[in-house]
């Protein structure tokens, strides 16, 4: 696996603080987005995925909130993201508000990077109780055998805001 890599200051040239309205425009993002695109990085350890390995690769999953702002996910051992996350758990989360935008890159969009990790016992209690919460749905499958409850812990994030109202956000600033 490889060594944590720590957050990134922002680019040269980008604002040294980050405005209350940026800061409030990406945790509502993170708060009313049910669903958001998880990447991960391809291991290679399926003989479907061997060959595209270290490339990103793109899921869409549901998403809920612990009470630290951080991505709660139920995902089953099955998948191809799971399974990258097992070997690596480097991932990223993107939550945007483009829909029924005449020109959906002037809407909203965050990109959430960080690490997943497995959740157990009481951890994972909460965490489903948070998750099934708001999704209901999820009901049908979460005590599936291969389903397992995962959280996010963010190193850091990216807001697009529209043209030209791009942030760097650290972890810090999304705590809610």
């Amino acid at each position: 696996m490889p060594p944590d890599i720590p957050p990134q200051a922002a680019p040269a040239g980008a604002p040294a603080s980050l405005s209350a309205e940026a800061r409030q425009t990406a945790l509502d993002l993170l708060a009313s987005r049910p669903q958001a695109t998880l990447t991960t990085l391809v291991t290679g350890s399926a003989d479907d995925a061997a060959a595209m390995a270290g490339w990103p690769y793109p899921s869409l999953v549901l998403v809920a909130l612990d009470g630290g702002g951080r991505p709660l996910l139920l995902l089953s051992e099955l998948a191809l993201h799971t399974r990258n996350l097992r070997q690596d758990g480097r991932a990223a989360l993107l939550f945007e508000d483009t829909a029924g935008r005449e020109n959906p890159l002037t809407g909203p969009r965050l990109s959430v990077m960080g690490r997943a990790e497995a959740l157990a016992g009481e951890e994972a209690e909460a965490a489903r109780a948070t998750y099934l919460d708001r999704h209901p749905g999820a009901t049908l499958y979460a005590d599936f055998p291969d389903f397992r409850f995962w959280r996010m812990e963010i190193a850091q994030a990216h807001l697009v805001a529209g043209f030209g109202r791009i942030h760097w956000l650290s972890a810090a600033d999304l705590t809610v």
